[in-house]
């Protein structure tokens, strides 16, 4: 993503943490030296010094946007994703998720790849950051899907009954494991093989 449109994305939130639009140039050098950081260092190594020398400020500038680099990492992941991991409604429920699969694999597969590998792992033994990544990533996302499968209900295309959640675990599963084990570029073709396998399970 470029600086020009993360910083039209983060001017909000610099309002609200900062009270200046001003702030949104250091905002996002700060979450780009973050990003940039842990791609490097790994999310253990990574310290609020590291990002403040990268980024060119403070110590005491990160700290009055960020308390913790559990809480500055997840919000430079919202920015990163930001635009490309909503719902495109096609018509169709498959065509919804595969939509939705395949800008995750874009996503996945792109510069910050080494930075999310480090959070994901992070993610495993740091209690604080796997508190905040579930509540900020993981359950937002899960959330995002309940629009998807009402349109669906009601279109007929899936029972109402239907296990939802185990719906997105094997839709999302695949493309995760693949990211966090294979440490290569997950194929596009993938998006289609996983529902041909998962879809009729559950469709009518």
């Amino acid at each position: 993503m470029a600086i020009t449109e993360i910083d039209e994305l983060v001017t909000a939130e610099c309002e609200r943490k900062a009270g200046r639009p001003r702030c949104a140039k250091a905002h996002v050098k700060i979450l780009e030296a973050g990003l940039e950081e842990v791609g490097t260092h790994g999310y253990e190594a990574m310290t609020m010094e590291a990002i403040a020398h990268r980024a060119g400020v403070s110590k005491a500038t990160i700290y009055r946007r960020w308390g913790s680099k559990a809480e500055l990492m997840l919000d430079a992941m919202q920015v990163a994703s930001c635009g490309m991991l909503g719902f495109v409604r096609t018509g169709t429920l498959r065509g919804d998720l595969e939509n939705q699969m395949r800008a995750l694999v874009q996503f996945l597969n792109g510069e910050r790849s080494s930075a999310i590998r480090a959070v994901i792992a992070a993610v495993q033994s740091d209690c604080e950051l796997a508190g905040r990544f579930r509540e900020v990533w993981t359950e937002k996302r899960r959330a995002a899907f309940d629009g998807i499968f009402a349109e669906a209900v009601e279109r007929g295309e899936i029972a109402g009954d239907a296990d939802f959640e185990l719906l997105i675990d094997l839709v999302w599963g695949p493309i995760y494991y693949r990211f966090v084990s294979n440490f290569e570029v997950i194929e596009g073709c993938m998006v289609g093989r996983v529902l041909d396998k998962v879809l009729p399970v559950f469709v009518k």
